[in-house]
């Protein structure tokens, strides 16, 4: 599933939301680490430092593929 990477005032750092959340109005947010942003606490902007939890959330979907030489 694609991601969009927004800053929460709460913690001022980036989490990674769901595609789906960023299209259309919302009143609140929820991050793939389950980190809660209203609407007007979120920041639309990659600013900050990058939520962990949610980096390796994000990085377990990914295929496992082998890197060739």
């Amino acid at each position: 599933m694609p991601y969009v990477w927004w800053q929460s005032e709460y913690d001022l750092q980036c989490h990674a939301f769901s595609l789906d959340q960023a299209n259309g109005s919302r009143s609140f947010y929820e991050a793939v680490c389950e980190h809660s942003v209203p609407d007007e606490r979120v920041s639309r902007a990659q600013a900050g430092a990058l939520c962990t939890t949610c980096l390796i959330k994000v990085g377990t979907e990914l295929p496992d593929v082998r890197w060739r030489v």
